[in-house]
């Protein structure tokens, strides 16, 4: 499907029925941005965590020891965990925002490694993260990619999601980045908007000495 209005109305419904989106396509295609848009179509905040900036489980929950106090006086110490802090700061906002839905958008949920990618699942499906309950007015999109360095996602695992296999759509980009368009960019986009889908190519000129 394009980023367009009607993927923005379909993944909108979802979001209704408390089902999770997972936006699947190319990077740098506008995942982030969609999203963003579609939060503000929807007169909430998204906030994003690029799971492939994530090295192991323990980033997305982290461990601390706390002390507490055994029955019989003596203290102790206890493993708490506490959520990213992007997911913290999703759950604190749906918290005092009761009438919002905010979204918390998982990026890259499979460009990362496959401890990660199964921590975020269990993340989706029991919507707890150590000792944290997610709101339940907080709404979960995720995305990944369908090809390159990824963890494979296997069917058990995509039938969590309402899958939607995303490309760009010229006016939606043109869009989306406003002033921010390179006028040249967008010319050539208006009037071609089917080279919203070239990849960049590096040319290489070999030339003797002479």
């Amino acid at each position: 499907m394009r980023f367009n209005e009607n993927l923005t109305a379909v993944v909108a419904a979802d979001l209704e029925q408390s089902v999770v989106p997972a936006l699947m396509g190319d990077p740098g295609i506008g995942k982030s941005s969609f999203v963003e848009a579609l939060a503000a179509s929807m007169s909430t905040r998204a906030f994003i965590l690029p799971c492939n900036q994530l090295a192991a489980k323990e980033d997305l929950t982290g461990t601390r020891l706390v002390p507490y106090e055994r029955t019989d006086g003596t203290q102790a110490y206890k493993q708490v965990f506490y959520p990213h802090a992007v997911v913290q700061e999703a759950v604190d906002y749906a918290t005092t925002h009761t009438s919002e839905h905010p979204i918390l958008f998982l990026d890259e949920i499979n460009r990362t490694n496959s401890d990660v990618t199964s921590a975020i699942l269990t993340l989706v499906t029991l919507r707890r993260m150590g000792q944290t309950d997610l709101p339940t007015n907080l709404r979960l999109v995720v995305a990944g990619n369908d090809t390159g360095n990824v963890s494979p996602l296997d069917e058990a695992s995509l039938s969590r999601f309402a899958v939607y296999h995303v490309s760009p759509d010229a006016m939606t980009l043109v869009q989306i980045l406003g002033d921010a368009c390179n006028p040249y960019v967008k010319a050539v986009l208006l009037d071609h908007p089917e080279t919203v889908f070239a990849r960049s190519t590096v040319a290489l000129a070999a030339v003797d000495g002479s």
